[in-house]
Order: C-alpha cells, then sequence, then structure tokens
C-alpha cells in the first residue's frame, strides 16, 4: 500500500510518544481505522514522523512502532532510509511475520548523474542541453523486500517527488516562472528515480515504485509544454516497452470534478474550485505478478465502493486515500 498520511508527523511527542489531544487521538485513531480496514502487508509511507538529523531525539521507527504498538497493528516494524531534511520523512511499515525489509541504496558514490539518493546529481530537466545540479529533498526509500512464504524477493522504492503547489501570494509572471521552475525540478527527481529503475531492472531484480509523486499524466497545462508528466518519466520509454513499468492502477479518466480515480483535492489557485487529482501511484516491473484481476485500488470513498463504510476514517487520517495493490 502507498499512503501520504498527511503532515503524521504533528501525532507525536519529542520523545516519539503519541500525542494524547483531542485532535491527534483523532487522527492516530482514523489512521489504524485505514490500516486495519486495508490490511496491507507493507505500507510505503510518504509524510511519516520525523527524524532529527540535528538536536533532538524524533526517531521515525520509533515513532511508527509505537503506533503500531498503541493501536494494535499487525505491521509492527518500520524502517526509513536517507533521512529528509524536513520533517516529513519516507519511511515504511510493515507485518514482520509476512516479510522483512533492509534498506538497499542503489547508485554509484560521487556519480554525476546516478549517485545515491542523498547526494547531489545533474539532469537536463529542461531538454535545453545544459545539464542542471539537484538534490532530492526527500531521498526516495530504496529497500530489498524478503518473504517470510519463500516467494522470491523484491525490491521497493517508496518517493515523496516535489510538490507543484505554490503556496505564497504572488503576481502571475511570478506564478508562471515558479511553476516553471517546480516542474522542472520534479522532472529531475522522476529522472533521478527512472534511473534507479533501470539500474535494477539490468540486475534483474522484480520491483515495486510507489509514493506521492506529486503528478500524473494530463494533471495540468505546464505538463502540456514539456510534452509528458513526472508518472510517464519513471514509467519508461514507450520505444524500450521491455523496460517499461506496469500502472495497475489503469488509465484515469477526467469528468466534471476532476480525475478519477483520485487520490487528493486541491483548490485551483485561479479559479478557487475544487479539482480532484491522481498523485500517488503504484508502478511495477513485469516480473512482478499480480494476486488477480483487479488491479490496484484507490481508496477514495467517494468513488470506490470498498472504501464507503470507512469514509469518515479515510477523511480523518489524511487529505490524500491510499492505493493497495495485492501482488501473488
Amino acid at each position: 500500500m502507498s499512503y501520504n498520511i498527511e503532515w503524521f508527523d504533528e501525532c507525536f511527542e519529542d520523545d516519539n510518544s503519541l500525542k494524547t489531544t483531542s485532535e491527534a487521538t483523532t487522527k492516530l485513531d482514523a489512521v489504524a481505522g485505514v490500516i486495519t480496514a486495508t490490511d496491507p502487508d507493507l505500507i510505503g509511507i510518504t509524510e511519516g514522523p520525523n527524524t532529527t538529523t540535528t538536536t533532538g531525539a524524533r526517531d521515525t521507527v520509533a515513532a511508527l512502532k509505537n503506533f503500531a504498538a498503541a493501536k494494535g497493528l499487525r505491521q509492527a516494524d518500520a524502517m526509513i532510509g536517507f533521512p529528509s531534511a524536513g520533517r516529513q520523512e519516507i519511511a515504511a511499515m510493515f507485518d514482520p511475520n509476512v516479510c522483512s525489509l533492509q534498506h538497499d541504496p542503489g547508485g554509484r558514490a560521487g556519480h554525476k548523474t546516478n549517485p545515491p539518493f542523498n547526494e547531489a546529481f545533474q539532469a537536463d530537466s529542461d531538454a535545453d542541453g545544459i545539464k542542471e545540479l539537484y538534490k532530492h529533498y526527500r531521498p526516495p526509500l530504496e529497500a530489498k523486500v524478503s518473504r517470510a512464504d519463500g516467494g522470491a524477493d523484491f525490491w521497493i522504492l517508496v518517493a515523496h517527488a516535489k510538490s507543484k503547489g505554490i503556496f505564497s501570494a504572488m503576481d502571475r509572471v511570478h506564478f508562471e516562472r515558479t511553476s516553471d521552475r517546480n516542474r522542472r525540478k520534479l522532472f529531475a527527481e522522476c529522472s533521478s528515480i527512472r534511473l534507479r529503475v533501470e539500474e535494477w531492472l539490468e540486475e534483474d531484480r522484480p520491483l515495486v515504485v510507489m509514493g506521492d509523486i506529486n503528478d500524473g499524466p494530463g494533471f495540468d497545462y505546464y505538463e502540456s509544454r514539456f510534452g509528458r508528466s513526472a508518472v510517464e518519466l519513471i514509467l519508461g520509454d514507450v520505444f524500450d516497452v521491455d523496460a517499461m513499468l506496469r500502472y495497475p492502477i489503469g488509465r484515469p479518466k477526467f469528468g466534471r470534478y476532476g480525475w478519477e480515480p483520485s487520490t487528493a483535492r486541491f483548490t485551483d489557485s485561479f479559479t478557487n474550485d475544487q479539482v480532484n487529482a491522481l498523485i500517488d501511484h503504484i508502478m511495477t516491473s513485469t516480473k512482478i505478478e499480480p494476486a488477480g484481476t483487479e488491479g490496484a485500488l484507490v481508496w477514495n470513498p467517494f468513488q470506490l465502493d470498498d472504501a464507503k463504510p470507512h469514509k469518515q476514517a479515510l477523511l480523518d487520517a489524511s487529505d490524500h486515500f491510499p492505493v493497495t495493490y495485492e501482488i501473488a
């Protein structure tokens, strides 16, 4: 399961214990309810609780384990990779009776275009023949997954890519400039992720990419200026079909309220209309076999019948809805 748990960090004290305010309790109960309802063996979490890298004792793994223990969740173990520079971490929770996870970063130290995710890298994000220098603000989590049932190992990459949102007041000229810059940063991060995917494919690794990519095919006007979306960058090149990833959610449809299925909703900065968006994704290599024919499920209670009984928990837990996918 891929799940952006909105500002989950705010539910924990500095000693990694659970806050007991009414607001935090409501959210913690709701998140636990969503996890119980969806019942995943493994969860790729974005906006997870903080790990401090300077002062303090905030620890993502300790906070998530405390949460699982307090709520009686079977996903009782947790891990992170490289910590982020901010308060929103990328993490994984999992059932230790079903699988074990090991941080397994790829790339080559000091490489210009494909270093480990905690190093700066070069990318030509605007196709002008000049490479710019970028760095992942939230280094994607790479992990090897070993199955307790004896099934083949596989690898996961959990990402929380650059947001295209513009949250400060400015005139239209600055809006255009900032939108263009944000999308180029997003493209650079997703190009870096694609290089890791290609590295793993060359090593014949079964893999799953999941997380909040902050983009989707046909998402906005600025995408048309670049001719593609960040998700399509990760999926791969149509002229190299064997190296393309599968997209088990299927083709989204655009309707009166935006995209369906959708994992989040945003307010248009000019019209103030609410627009549904599909920005949380799961992608797999061809070596990952689905458990059935259903495909991935987006747990939007306004669109998915299975999610409707859990509507309040889903709304209280986060401003994103989770995506689940069952593999064989």
